[in-house]
C-alpha cells in the first residue's frame, strides 16, 4: 500500500541528488562554443556570433540580477535584541511639568546623551549602512527588465517594504525631536542639528544618482536617498554630542510624550487600516443588509501585494520596538511619576510580539480559514493591541 509513496520519495530524491550535475552540464553548454560541424557535416556558420551574443546576454542578466539578488534576498544585521546595544541606565535631568526653562540657562541642560536619537542613529545605520537602501536601486524600481514590477511578485519586494516600514517609524520619530522634545515648550528655537536631519529623511526614498527611467525624479546626478539618510546620522550625532556637553536641550515632559504618543497611535491606526482592508474579502454592509465585496481579497498564497503590506508594517514595528525602549529611558521620570510601567510594559511586550512574525510565505486567506491563514489580520491585530496601549499610556498621561 505505501510503494507508491515511497517510489515518489525515491524518485524525488533521485532529482535532488542529479541537480548539481544538470547545473554542471548547463553550465559547460553555456560557456562552449561547440564543435564547428554538426554530426551530419553540416557547417555551423556564425558559431562564434551566436557564442558572443549568448555570452553578452549572460552578463548583462547577471549584471543586471546580480546586485539586487544580493541586497534584497536577506536582510543583513537584522536582530530583535538590537534595543539592548543603545538603552542603558539613565542619568538624565528631564524637565518636569512644574518646571519653566529656557535655553542656554542651567536647567536645560541634560548633560547626557539621548537613548532616543542614538537609537535613531542605529535604525538609521541598520537601514543604509548594515544594508544596501533596496527602494532606490534601479534594479528594483526597473522591475525585471522593465516586463514586471517586483512588487507585483512573491520575489525581491519585501525588503524594500521592511525598509520602507522601518523607515516611516524612523522619520515620525525625528519629527517629533524636532517639533516637540527636542526644544523648550515650543517657545525656543528649533535646534537645527534636529531640523536638518529631519529634512535629510524626509527625502525621497526612491532617488538614486541618476534616474533616467523614472519620470518622478530627476534625471541627475543628485544625491541618492541613502547619502541623505547617512547625513542626518551625522546631524544626530552632533546633537546628542551638544547633548551631553549640556549645550543642548532635550525637554523630556509628560506633554511632550503625550504629543508624540498621540503621533505614534495615529501611525499605527493607519498601519491596521491598510492590513485589515487588504484582508477583507468581503464586508457587511448595514444599508443593504448583506455582504459584499469588500476593498481587499481572501486569495491566500496568490496575493501578490500581500507580502508587501505585511513586511512595511513589520519594519515599523521593528523600528518602534526600539525607540519605544529608548523613549523609556529618556522619559524615566515621568514613567516613573505616572507609573506607567506595567502599561508601558504591556506595549513593548505587543510591539515586540509583532516585530517578530516572520511567516516563510505571506497569505492573505480567510480570517476563518482552515488551511490558509491570514496574515494580514494576525499582524493587524497586533499593531491595534499595541496602539491601544499607546492610547491607554496617552489617556494616563492627561489626568
Amino acid at each position: 500500500m505505501l510503494d507508491p509513496i515511497i517510489d515518489l520519495i525515491k524518485a524525488a530524491l533521485a532529482f535532488v541528488a542529479s541537480l548539481p550535475g544538470r547545473l554542471l552540464a548547463f553550465l559547460r553548454r553555456l560557456v562552449s562554443i561547440g564543435p564547428a560541424s554538426l554530426p551530419d557535416g553540416t557547417v555551423r556558420r556564425f558559431r562564434h556570433l551566436k557564442w558572443f551574443a549568448k555570452i553578452t546576454a549572460v552578463v548583462i542578466v547577471v549584471l543586471y540580477m546580480g546586485p539586487l539578488l544580493w541586497h534584497a534576498l536577506w536582510i543583513r544585521g537584522y536582530d530583535l535584541s538590537y534595543p539592548a546595544s543603545i538603552v542603558r541606565a539613565s542619568h538624565m535631568q528631564a524637565a518636569n511639568d512644574s518646571t519653566t526653562v529656557q535655553q542656554g540657562t542651567k536647567d536645560t541642560r541634560t548633560c547626557d546623551r539621548s537613548q532616543l536619537v542614538d537609537m535613531e542613529i542605529k535604525l538609521i545605520d541598520f537601514m543604509v549602512n548594515e544594508n544596501a537602501w533596496v527602494p532606490a536601486m534601479p534594479q528594483f524600481k526597473l522591475g525585471f527588465f522593465n516586463l514586471v514590477k517586483w512588487q507585483d511578485t512573491p520575489w525581491l519586494d519585501n525588503k524594500a517594504a521592511f525598509q520602507h516600514g522601518v523607515l516611516f517609524a524612523v522619520r515620525r520619530t525625528a519629527v517629533e525631536l524636532s517639533d516637540v522634545i527636542g526644544r523648550v515648550r515650543g517657545t525656543s528655537a528649533v535646534d537645527d542639528d534636529l531640523q536638518n536631519a529631519r529634512g535629510g529623511l524626509q527625502y525621497d526614498s526612491e532617488t538614486w544618482w541618476i534616474n533616467p527611467l523614472d519620470k518622478d525624479r530627476p534625471f541627475g546626478p543628485v544625491q541618492p536617498a541613502s547619502t541623505a539618510y547617512r547625513k542626518s546620522i551625522e546631524l544626530f550625532q552632533r546633537y546628542n554630542d551638544r547633548l551631553a556637553n549640556c549645550t543642548a536641550v532635550l525637554d523630556a515632559r509628560a506633554d511632550n510624550l503625550r504629543s508624540f504618543f498621540d503621533r505614534i497611535a495615529n501611525d499605527l491606526g493607519s498601519v491596521a487600516d491598510g492590513l485589515t482592508k487588504r484582508s477583507m474579502g468581503e464586508r457587511y454592509d448595514p444599508k443593504a443588509d448583506e455582504y459584499v465585496e469588500g476593498e481587499g481579497n481572501d486569495r491566500g498564497w496568490f496575493d501578490m501585494r500581500a507580502d508587501n503590506l505585511f513586511h512595511e508594517a513589520s519594519g515599523t514595528m521593528y523600528a518602534y520596538h526600539g525607540v519605544l525602549q529608548a523613549a523609556r529611558k529618556d522619559f524615566a521620570d515621568v514613567i516613573k511619576t505616572r507609573q506607567l510601567d506595567d502599561v508601558w510594559d504591556r506595549l513593548e511586550r505587543n510591539v515586540a510580539e509583532a516585530a517578530a512574525l516572520d511567516p516563510l510565505i505571506v497569505a492573505n486567506g480567510k480570517r476563518d480559514g482552515f488551511l490558509i491563514p491570514d496574515h494580514l489580520a494576525v499582524m493587524a491585530e497586533n499593531v491595534l493591541r499595541a496602539r491601544a496601549n499607546v492610547t491607554e499610556i496617552g489617556d494616563i498621561l492627561d489626568r
